[in-house]
């Protein structure tokens, strides 16, 4: 069994065993074909129809064309796929309305008076369209089982009730109802008519036994399915009033005598035919049948009405008590191409006319469908061509013709609705004439604007219905206008970039006729659209595809002019018009939060940025991904783009060489358009609820400059990766976790795990810092901090739950060049923040191994005259006491000064192996130090040395930076002692 229908939505229970719901359009014949595959038996119950608000006159050629493709489309379908049992649904309407004129005495319909007039005079052309598939089946009797029932008026739950397709029990059981439902109701039922129309009515139960007698009969006359016991129109409503709980005393019926349809005035079902062949014979009477009926039409108004004021409830009330006429004329969807062409910038002027034929004829393969298909909507396309006023060769006219030249290639490729618009810009300023198209566009009514290039290929059919299809998918899925949107094409040149949107009249009537604001010149247009629609979640991006020619990726054929800045002036005000906007015509719509995850990639390790790209964000946010790939020549990423490049909330950028991580994040941060960014390294496992829990975040401290998630790291289990907890390395990283929770100026966090506010504070990561990086997080967050707080707003706040883990680097093996460098990139920001730099006396080991170093050259040259080797032996003595006394101090600390610090480290280790990670702590401290004085020497900064920076950023007051100092001093006691006993021994 297989059900099919226009609506996305199934108005049957889809619960029923072997039951298959396709989606589609009965007027498109490929659709027919898939959906009678390895099917037994069609019922065609399928057609445009209604009472007479819908099949009068003025219907007559939409239901004739309508309801006759379909028929001859499942018919065709049925004989190609060898279909064994074809059941149809007609109508009483065949049958000669010269027998149903006014009357005393209902007509009983036989059979066989549809051809008791000299020729068939069917009720209008719904009445003569059901004949005629009548005869059309008849043709194939031979081929397979014909059923044909002619149904008069069935009704019943789950039928029409409003909208004006509705026949007459449920139109009048809706009027009686309201009226039962208001209290201010006047006591009266519409009626259309004098009342006195005669008509048979059959409840749904008894027409489905009918039915089902039928097919398994072996009768392939068509044959009568109705009541024989025909009423006037006065005494159905007389039973709607009683069905409706009410006297029929208390009421007056309004009689609608104007030109309202009323059909023809007498009509009842003989059934003799069907008594005979089937010994059928209806089981539950009318009043019955209106009674079941009444409860459920009272259910489906009960929820319409639910939820809604007093005058909403009232206003709804007032239209259930009156019939609408239905008139079917196809609205026309227009989509405006919006079409700048230029002659200049090619080998050739001729290449444009080239180019101009190509996207015509493309256009014309992939629009030819739904320009021409039956159905609810028909499409049009009409090309706006934007031409430079001074681009002679454009604008020459064909011979013996108003045309331009340009006009007439269009129509011979089939394009007649073309509107030429002379734009009078400086050269190259594409955004300019697109704004010029889309104005006259809209002047002229046009529903969707199609941004393109005369260099574009469309490759897909159907894009015009599928964008359509999108915008309602939109308006449904956000609760939004219908229209409000941006919906583009997937460029094949551009994979994930939105390169041309569409958007609806919608926009253009929000902002007045303008399709971008004019800060654009010639690039960041499409875009702009795309993220403006993202704030609500209504930018969406079609499989339909299209290839750009020149431009995209590609160079282009004009300086391009990038609207440095857009992202953050131009699109803010424009959220905020629409914002105002909807407020006032859709309050309901909500704008969502924004959030771009950047990531740095140099290594491109797919199995993380895998787990990253498979984040899920809440309902409320939009969330885009930015991968900034450092290493053009990584092998992976063909495979990353393969996997990732089509999804329209990932963008892959590629370096041209290896910048750095610093400069990549750079980048990122200017791609991104969002509110905020979330910074995550390549090689983080980031927790599954990670961007759920950044937005709660975000949402509870919206004034922050940004927040500081919480790192962790793989428990600790061999000596050198205990070594580097130890020795401070990784104390910033879970630094969340150890700040109170209403903290609201934390110092900095790590960028393997950060959240930033993205305004225009022209802060960026400093590139004085290493490409491997060092210190460029702390002055990052310090800048961001300050402007923030300048501003009214806060520092960085806490955000524990939002959680990573990183893997321990080169899978924890024994290297110090990593933190050597990462030293001598963090030794910088002495100079850039002097207020956070204090001089402490006590030399560290860094200081010490120099003053070592100054004495062996010195020892060198006393050496070569003296031969004596006694400052040698001294500045040996020196470099050997300040390590044994920094790995000596720091065995006193963190076994036993700092026991309880060392404690709360996730390690596994225990006994020896502990006792030499502690040693090995000192080594990588000692190692940084090191680096920090090789910085300052490299960037000529010799006058800070002595000097420190406060990690802390004096947030935790005077106490990291006295620990600090009593530690040197007590490094420096020790050097001392030992450096005695050594000097003792080794000159004496």
């Amino acid at each position: 069994m297989f059900a099919s229908q226009i609506s996305s939505e199934p108005h049957i229970s889809t619960s029923v065993s072997r039951m298959k719901v396709l989606v589609g359009n009965l007027c498109d014949l490929s659709f027919c074909e898939s959906a009678v595959q390895s099917v037994d038996t069609i019922m065609h119950f399928a057609a445009t129809m209604g009472g007479m608000g819908a099949i009068h006159e003025a219907n007559d050629f939409v239901i004739y064309k309508d309801n006759s493709t379909m028929t001859f489309n499942l018919v065709h379908a049925a004989v190609h796929r060898g279909v064994q049992r074809f059941f149809y649904a007609s109508s009483a309407c065949v049958y000669p309305t010269s027998l149903q004129h006014h009357g005393t005495n209902p007509i009983s319909l036989r059979e066989h008076d549809v051809w008791s007039s000299a020729a068939p005079n069917p009720q209008g052309l719904y009445g003569l369209e059901k004949l005629n598939s009548e005869l059309l089946l008849m043709q194939f009797v031979e081929k397979m089982q014909i059923r044909i029932a002619r149904f008069h008026n069935i009704f019943g739950p789950y039928g029409a009730w409003v909208g004006g397709h509705e026949k007459a029990p449920a139109a009048q059981l809706r009027k009686a109802l309201a009226a039962h439902m208001d209290p201010d109701t006047l006591g009266e039922i519409e009626i259309w008519g004098d009342g006195k129309q005669q008509r048979s009515f059959l409840y749904i139960d008894n027409c489905v036994e009918a039915i089902l007698l039928l097919l398994k009969s072996d009768c392939s006359e068509p044959i009568n399915i109705g009541s024989d016991c025909s009423v006037t129109i006065d005494y159905l409503t007389k039973v709607a009033v009683q069905s409706a709980g009410m006297n029929v005393g208390d009421f007056r019926f309004k009689y609608m005598d104007d030109s309202r349809p009323v059909g023809v005035h007498t009509r009842n079902s003989n059934n003799e035919f069907i008594t005979k062949t089937l010994s059928w014979t209806p089981k539950i009477p009318l009043e019955a049948g209106m009674m079941k009926t009444a409860d459920w039409i009272r259910g489906e108004m009960e929820k319409m009405l639910d939820g809604n004021d007093e005058t909403a409830r009232t206003e709804l009330l007032c239209s259930f008590k009156t019939s609408k006429v239905v008139y079917l004329n196809r609205p026309i969807i227009t989509f405006a191409i919006l079409l700048p062409i230029t002659s200049r910038g090619l080998e050739g002027p001729e290449k444009s006319l080239e180019n101009l034929r190509t996207f015509a004829k493309s256009s014309a393969r992939t629009t030819w469908r739904d320009t021409r298909e039956l159905g609810l909507v028909h499409f049009q396309v009409k090309i706006y061509l934007g031409i430079d006023a001074d681009d002679e060769f454009l604008l020459r006219r064909a011979e013996n013709s108003e045309m331009l030249n340009i006009e007439l290639l269009l129509s011979e490729e089939g394009i007649t609705e073309v509107s030429t618009e002379i734009c009078d810009v400086p050269r190259g300023h594409v955004c300019e004439i697109w704004r010029q198209c889309a104005h006259r566009a809209w002047k002229e009514k046009a529903d969707y604007f199609v941004l393109m290039g005369d260099d574009v290929v469309l490759l897909d059919e159907g894009w015009m219905r599928d964008i359509h299809e999108q915008f309602t998918l939109i308006s449904q899925h956000e609760h939004v206008p219908q229209g409000m949107g941006c919906v583009a094409f997937t460029d094949v040149t551009f994979p994930g970039m939105p390169t041309f949107p569409v958007i609806h009249r919608t926009h253009m009537d929000a902002f007045g006729g303008q399709v971008i604001p004019k800060f654009f010149i010639n690039q960041d247009g499409d875009p702009f659209l795309f993220q403006l629609y993202r704030k609500w979640g209504c930018s969406r991006m079609i499989p339909s595809r299209l290839s750009n020619g020149i431009g995209g990726s590609l160079p282009a054929r004009y300086i391009q002019q990038h609207a440095d800045g857009w992202t953050f002036g131009p699109l803010t005000d424009a959220a905020s018009a629409l914002e105002k906007s909807l407020a006032i015509s859709f309050p309901t719509a909500t704008r969502k939060m924004t959030l771009d995850v950047v990531i740095p990639s140099y290594r491109v390790l797919l199995h993380y940025l895998d787990a990253i790209l498979a984040l899920k964000d809440s309902p409320t946010c939009e969330t885009m991904f930015i991968i900034i790939i450092d290493n053009p020549h990584s092998s992976k990423i063909i495979e990353l783009e393969a996997k990732y490049a089509h999804r329209p909330d990932i963008r892959i950028r590629v370096n041209e060489s290896n910048l750095g991580a610093s400069a990549s994040r750079n980048r990122g941060m200017k791609e991104s358009a969002a509110d905020w960014i979330l910074f995550l390294d390549d090689d983080v496992m980031p927790q599954d609820d990670i961007l759920v829990e950044a937005e709660k975040a975000i949402r509870s401290n919206p004034r922050a400059a940004g927040f500081i998630g919480n790192t962790f790291f793989p428990v600790a289990s061999t000596i050198f990766t205990n070594a580097v907890h130890l020795a401070g390395v990784t104390h910033f990283w879970d630094i969340a976790a150890k700040t109170p929770q209403n903290e609201s100026d934390m110092p900095w966090g790590v960028t393997a795990n950060l959240i930033a506010r993205r305004v225009q504070d022209g802060v960026e990561f400093d590139l004085q810092f290493p490409k491997t990086g060092g210190g460029e997080d702390i002055d990052f967050c310090r800048k961001k901090r300050d402007f923030s707080v300048a501003q009214g707003g806060k520092g960085f706040c806490p955000a524990p739950r939002v959680v990573a883990t990183h893997p321990w680097w080169s899978d924890g093996q024994r290297s110090y060049w990593r933190l050597y460098m990462w030293s001598k990139g963090d030794g910088g920001l002495m100079k850039l923040y002097p207020n956070f730099t204090y001089l402490d006396h006590t030399p560290n080991s860094a200081e010490l191994f120099l003053i070592s170093t100054a004495l062996t050259v010195l020892g060198a040259f006393t050496y070569l005259f003296t031969r004596s080797s006694v400052v040698f032996l001294v500045s040996m003595s020196l470099a050997m006491a300040t390590v044994i006394a920094n790995i000596a101090h720091d065995m006193y600390r963190h076994l036993w000064r700092d026991m309880n610090r060392t404690k709360a480290l996730r390690s596994s280790l225990r006994g020896i192996g502990w006792a030499v990670a502690v040693a090995e702590s000192a080594l990588i401290r000692m190692a940084s130090e090191g680096g920090r004085l090789i910085g300052l020497f490299e960037r000529g900064e010799i006058t800070l040395i002595g000097h420190r920076f406060d990690w802390f950023t004096g947030r935790a007051g005077n106490g990291p930076m006295n620990e600090e100092i009593m530690n040197g001093q007590q490094r420096m006691a020790l050097v001392a002692l030992i450096f005695g006993v050594l000097c003792f021994k080794f000159c004496y």
